[in-house]
């Protein structure tokens, strides 16, 4: 018996079969309802953003670095 074939089985033996039924539940009124629903903008992401835009106007050269990591 090469290796091949005894991976093969303990792996057959480690894992359960999947199953081949479907999803428990339909999940695309889910989604549907997550796209309609209204964006939310916390107080902490236009904090970030004043920061960033302040700190752009007082060292303008940092636009580079930021451009770099986005």
């Amino acid at each position: 018996m090469n290796d091949d074939v005894r991976l093969e089985q303990l792996l057959r033996a480690a894992l359960r079969r999947a199953d081949a039924s479907g999803p428990s539940r339909d999940l695309w009124p889910c989604v549907v309802s997550r796209i309609q629903a209204p964006v939310g903008v916390s107080w902490l992401d236009l904090g970030v953003a004043a920061l960033v835009a302040i700190l752009l106007l007082m060292r303008p050269g940092w636009l580079w670095l930021l451009a770099y990591h986005l």
